[in-house]
């Protein structure tokens, strides 16, 4: 049984960025959660991750403390466009681990986080949750 709750956060619309990246990868997505630098909602979080974490507070408990290290994501994000003259705006950071690969969209001052199977296709995922970004 997945989980399943409505978005938090208002600047953008999260409930229609996790339907498009669901759209793109299907069943690969495990989790998808909204967040800000105060903040965040766990938008969905598949069985497959609930039972993992044994209960859903166990679950949110490490949720929340990924959570403390948010500000890295819009930190690391102004840095880049910083130093990397003419690359034009940070879209999204992508880290391949050996059970997933989690993907940040980031636009302005909000995020969106995705949990995939590793072996799921990136940039469609992206190019999906962005252009429901980029229509505000």
């Amino acid at each position: 049984m997945a989980l399943c709750n409505p978005s938090e956060l208002d600047g953008f619309d999260a409930e229609r960025a996790l339907d498009a990246a669901r759209s793109s990868v299907g069943d690969s997505l495990r989790v998808c959660i909204e967040y800000d630098a105060e903040r965040f909602t766990t938008l969905y979080a598949d069985g497959t991750l609930l039972e993992l974490y044994g209960d859903e507070e166990m679950m949110l408990e490490q949720f929340a403390e990924v959570h403390s290290y948010v500000h890295v994501d819009f930190t690391e994000r102004d840095l880049f466009e910083d130093l990397f003259y003419g690359a034009g705006d940070v879209r999204a950071f992508v880290t391949y681990m050996e059970h997933t690969t989690a993907v940040r969209c980031v636009t302005g001052e909000f995020g969106l986080f995705l949990g995939l199977d590793p072996d799921a296709a990136v940039t469609p995922v992206v190019e999906a949750v962005e252009r429901v970004l980029a229509d505000g």
